[in-house]
């Protein structure tokens, strides 16, 4: 049956009634609700639904002001929306102050991406170069900045498995453009009521094709049997944070705890086990002595032991070497790695050596520490060279647990390696190269401290995996090219 002409009219009066209310509502009530979607779409605590239109509002501000004051005002909203999602990580024992050292970076690094959208608003492209330049505003943080990754907008999906499987065609970049360029859509139609090709309709679809590639990716990734590894997270007794250092006696009751929880893996069949990052404090002196106990454990126990542990190099001011060892069955130190991107703030000793792999039975196992895999570029350092395991010994706090875990997993779908992830002070998971956490273990639950899982024994091939960042150079010739193309129409 075919819509009258009078259904037809009244559906476009109605839509002519509602876009003007819309483009007449206050201003400043854009700024306020665009600043309360954002707090409760991006990291703990989140609804991830929201990041399909939390910075809509904003958009829809940009469009309806002008001249400085309302920038200036738009500036303090975006500022004040990142302080509040900071905030809501913010637990003990990390003091307040840390909202504003990442907070405020984060907020400049995206305010070009918005200006952006205020210089171009009127231009039927305007959703795109929004998505453009925001991904490549993010790629610069996570490239060139201590911030990592946090904060990036793909990491809103982080519970939603099927949409996650986007990240192995096109990475975090992708998946990220497509949120921004959904949220530009959404704006472009509140203010112009035009319902484009290019402006809306093309978004949308990229979604729900993006839906259906993820759910039929991950159910095929289920639909036979992969030969699998045991494996092993063992968790520390220790909470030292800092000053003052443990004594001794202290740091070997630690020690020894972590020895047992180690065989009893082993004993369970683990053939690889991953302690805690910083799972004891070794003062130099000792530090030999305690290594040839550790190579004695795993050939007594014949399982490979990434053992990471911190070894005090000075203590006015407090500097350290955050490391791991690579010990295989054979008790042979194969590997001594320093953690490559300390946390802001950290006093530890960076790390600079590149990353190896090494074969435990027929499995590549590479390995980083924590905040390493917050950067895309070590994740794709150890897919070159053909990993199939990380081990990633970890430490983390109540406000990003189990966010941080969560985020682990998004290097796996991109690599298309499995991640075994050892957390103190947070989530432990065994996650699969689909992104998917097969066995999982909190530090702050009651248990036994040991985390036995399996893992397949081989990774699987991705398009990002070869592609690399290519997504980003693109989106970087497309901002190119139309403001190149922009400048040439006011002055051909």
């Amino acid at each position: 049956m075919q819509p009258t002409n009078n259904s037809m009219s009244m559906s476009k009066s109605s839509q002519k009634r509602i876009l003007p209310k819309l483009n007449s509502a206050k201003p400043t009530w854009y700024l306020a609700i665009g600043v309360l979607l954002m707090t409760f779409s991006h990291l703990s605590h989140s609804l991830d639904f929201m990041a399909w239109f939390c910075m809509t509002p904003f958009l829809v501000y940009l469009h309806l002001t002008s001249g400085w004051k309302s920038r200036l005002w738009f500036i303090l909203a975006l500022a004040l929306a990142w302080s509040l999602i900071v905030f809501k990580i913010i637990t003990q024992p990390i003091p307040v102050v840390f909202v504003f050292l990442y907070s405020l970076p984060i907020a400049f690094i995206h305010l070009p991406g918005y200006l952006s959208w205020g210089k171009s608003k009127k231009h039927h492209l305007s959703p795109l170069l929004f998505a453009a330049v925001m991904t490549l505003m993010e790629y610069i943080q996570y490239t060139f900045t201590p911030l990592a990754s946090w904060g990036v907008a793909a990491y809103t999906q982080s519970q939603s498995i099927h949409i996650m499987q986007f990240l192995s065609v096109l990475g975090m970049a992708g998946l990220s453009f497509l949120i921004y360029w959904i949220n530009a859509a959404l704006a472009w139609f509140i203010i112009t009521g035009k319902r484009s090709t290019s402006g809306f309709y093309l978004p949308l679809i990229s979604l729900g094709l993006v839906m259906v590639f993820g759910v039929v990716r991950f159910n095929l990734s289920k639909s036979k049997g992969v030969d699998t590894i045991a494996v092993a997270a063992a968790g520390t007794d220790s909470e030292v944070g800092g000053l003052p250092l443990p004594t001794q006696e202290e740091s070997e009751k630690v020690i020894r705890s972590i020895f047992n929880r180690t065989r009893k893996a082993a004993q369970f069949g683990a053939k690889i086990v991953v302690w805690n990052e910083a799972a004891f404090i070794l003062e130099p002196e000792y530090e030999r002595a305690w290594i040839d106990s550790m190579q004695l454990l795993a050939k007594s126990s014949t399982t490979t032991i990434i053992a990471s542990f911190v070894v005090p190099t000075n203590t006015s001011p407090l500097r350290y070497e955050n490391k791991y060892l690579f010990i295989n069955s054979n008790g042979d130190v194969l590997n001594s790695y320093l953690k490559h991107e300390p946390v802001p703030g950290e006093p530890a000793i960076r790390g600079t050596r590149p990353l190896q792999v090494f074969r435990v039975d027929e499995t590549k196992v590479g390995g980083a520490i924590c905040y390493d895999y917050d950067f895309p570029y070590l994740a794709r350092a150890n897919g070159a060279l053909g990993a199939d395991i990380v081990a990633v010994p970890s430490s983390d706090w109540r406000g990003i647990d189990p966010l941080h875990t969560r985020m682990a997993a998004f290097r796996a779908v991109e690599q298309g390696h499995s991640v075994l992830r050892s957390t103190r002070f947070g989530l432990s998971a065994a996650i699969s190269p689909y992104g998917e956490m097969t066995t999982q273990m909190s530090s702050f639950d009651s248990n036994q401290k040991t985390m036995l899982a399996t893992l397949p024994k081989k990774g699987v091939k991705t398009i990002y995996s070869v592609l690399g960042d290519g997504f980003v150079y693109l989106c970087t010739g497309f901002i190119l090219v139309f403001f190149f193309n922009a400048v040439y129409q006011k002055n051909p």
